[in-house]
C-alpha cells in the first residue's frame, strides 16, 4: 500500500512544524557541538533508511516485474537517493541557508564550505527526513519525501546511469576487459 500523496512542499511544511530542540539538532554538525550525540548524525542515520523505503515503496508496485527485477530496483532507488540527488532536494528545500543561519559564530570561516558539500547536505537532508519520522510518523514523511524526491525518481527512471555496465562497455569497445578483485 503506498503512503498517500502530499504536496510539493509537503516535506518542507513538515520541517517548518517540527519541535524546535529537534530542529536546531537537524542544522547542527558535529564539529558545533561539544557533544557528537547533539549533532545530525543520528537523525541522519534514521532518515537515511525512511528515504530508502519511501522511495522503494513507490517504485516497486509502479514497475512491473517483468521489465523491472530487483537489480533493476536497487540501482535506479540508488540513483535516486544518491548524494546528488539528496543535494538537489536540500537545495530546492533552502537547507543551505538553514544550516548556514544555525551556524555558530566560530564556525564562520568553514560554513562555505559546509553549505557546498554534497555529503554535509545530504546528510542534513537525511537529518530532516529522520526528525519528521520522529514526530510525524512514517506514512506522513513517506509521502512528503516521495514528492520532494519525485524529479530525482523520474529522472533516475528516464536515465538510468550504471556507472559499472558502462565502464565495462567502454573497455570491451577497446578491446580490454574489466578484472575484479
Amino acid at each position: 500500500m503506498s503512503p498517500k500523496r502530499a504536496s510539493p512542499a509537503a516535506l518542507h511544511e513538515l520541517l517548518e512544524e517540527v519541535a524546535d530542540d529537534v530542529a536546531a539538532q537537524v542544522f547542527t554538525h558535529s564539529s558545533w557541538s561539544s557533544r557528537r550525540a547533539d549533532s545530525y548524525e543520528r537523525l541522519a542515520f534514521l532518515g537515511d533508511s525512511v528515504l530508502a523505503l519511501a522511495v522503494t515503496t513507490h517504485l516497486y508496485p509502479r514497475l512491473e516485474a517483468d521489465r523491472y527485477g530487483a537489480g533493476s530496483l536497487t540501482k535506479i532507488r540508488a540513483q535516486a537517493v544518491s548524494g546528488r540527488s539528496c543535494r538537489a532536494v536540500a537545495e530546492r528545500l533552502g537547507i543551505p541557508e538553514r544550516l548556514r543561519a544555525a551556524a555558530p559564530p566560530e564556525a564562520a570561516g568553514t560554513i562555505a564550505t559546509l553549505v557546498s558539500t554534497e555529503r554535509v547536505l545530504a546528510s542534513v537532508i537525511e537529518a530532516v527526513i529522520g526528525a519528521c519520522y520522529v514526530q510525524f510518523g512514517y506514512d506522513t514523511t513517506a509521502a512528503a519525501v516521495v514528492d520532494a524526491f519525485m524529479p530525482e525518481i523520474e529522472d533516475a527512471l528516464e536515465h538510468p546511469v550504471d556507472f559499472k555496465s558502462a565502464l565495462q562497455e567502454r573497455l570491451a569497445r577497446r578491446g580490454e576487459l574489466v578484472i575484479y578483485d
